[in-house]
């Protein structure tokens, strides 16, 4: 049992509250050459036993399941897929231990009120948004201000369907994480390395590389 009886106790009562909608989640695992996809099987299960009514849990093997791992883009794992009525694009590439623990429960909690936590003023600027966008948040474990970065990348997935959030843990993933430079977390990078930066930003400052992403990508495909 890795969630003790005291902590499952905690989340059934904050997801009793907050779950609305069922909420799917896929998780993608292998068992060869995979040292936390074991892990990660083991505490989604625990998690989706909390409120079964709410979360339901598919486990898929890319080598096996090779056209659902292709419908759902999967090039690692384990990944984790949150989805409701449709795919919003949200991903969690790694095992969501330790602090990250609370982006796996907030990504679920948001995708099951079926919108986002923003400002009115965000959604209404998100909405311009027409081309595909991919919003990489590298992560550790053991990063205080990683998860209201990455809960912040999926707020802007589930705004628009045009944005994709990959949340991405640095240490499990580190040939991507030497890639793009990432030397301090949360780094995001959007578009892969179109704009980066580092740090939780407030909204405000998040959108606004959001949308000057945006726009040079406008410039490049006019």
């Amino acid at each position: 049992m890795l969630l003790s009886l005291e902590v499952r106790a905690q989340l059934k009562d904050l997801l009793s509250k907050e779950l609305k909608e069922k909420v799917k989640v896929k998780l993608f695992s292998q068992a060869i050459g995979c040292e936390t996809c074991s892990i990660a099987e083991d505490l989604l299960k625990e998690v989706s036993q909390v409120e079964p009514e709410k979360i339901e849990l598919e486990i898929y093997s890319p080598l096996i399941d090779k056209q659902v791992a292709q419908a759902y883009g999967i090039e690692r794992v384990p990944t984790i897929v949150i989805e409701g009525e449709r795919d919003y694009g949200i991903r969690y590439i790694g095992l969501p231990a330790g602090l990250e623990f609370s982006t796996l429960v907030q990504g679920i909690i948001q995708v099951s009120k079926r919108a986002p936590k923003l400002s009115e003023k965000t959604i209404e600027m998100l909405k311009s948004i027409d081309l595909p966008m991919e919003i990489m948040v590298f992560v550790t474990t053991s990063c205080g201000y990683c998860p209201s970065a990455a809960v912040m990348a999926m707020n802007f997935a589930l705004a628009n369907e045009n944005i994709k959030a990959l949340i991405v843990d640095a240490s499990e993933n580190m040939d991507l994480a030497e890639r793009f430079q990432v030397v301090g977390v949360p780094k995001i990078v959007i578009n892969r390395g179109l704009v980066e930066f580092v740090g939780a930003q407030p909204e405000n400052a998040f959108l606004g590389y959001v949308i000057s992403a945006y726009e040079k990508l406008k410039r490049e495909n006019q």
